[in-house]
């Protein structure tokens, strides 16, 4: 998965364009109905409080869904894992150069964009609860 992000500006009449080869990419046509998502800190006020959104042609959980379908897994052997003094449950990072395939303990908090960790940290949530969302393919079980 990749996220693409674009700059735009609003207009003097406060409508902001996105152009037709994106919306085409994304599968939106003239006349499609499409859905904003947005996060806002309050919960009594929807504020979109970072001034950031998502637009989808079927909503934000179809999105994701369609996103881990894409997700293919395979398992590292408990022994290599130990052979590499990488511990069970560990965080890996694996790394793809001309003829390797390297694989690291990492720290998945390492791998989150700057500015979405400030935002995790602004909303006053811990830093455990989101190693553990990113661990468990990004849902709580609270």
């Amino acid at each position: 998965m990749r996220i693409i992000e674009i700059q735009s500006t609003v207009d003097r009449q406060g409508k902001l364009t996105i152009p037709a080869r994106l919306l085409g990419e994304m599968g939106i046509v003239s006349g499609d109905t499409v859905r904003l998502a947005y996060i806002s800190k309050s919960s009594d006020r929807p504020l979109n409080t970072y001034s950031e959104f998502i637009i989808t042609p079927n909503g934000i959980v179809a999105a994701l869904s369609e996103a881990d379908s894409d997700v293919r897994e395979f398992g590292i052997p408990n022994e290599l894992l130990e052979a590499a003094n990488i511990p069970f449950g560990s965080d890996i990072e694996i790394v793809c150069t001309d003829g390797a395939i390297i694989i690291t303990g990492a720290n998945l908090l390492d791998t989150i964009p700057d500015e979405l960790y400030q935002m995790f940290v602004e909303l006053d949530i811990s830093p455990e609860a989101v190693r553990t969302v990113l661990m468990s393919g990004g849902s709580l079980n609270e």
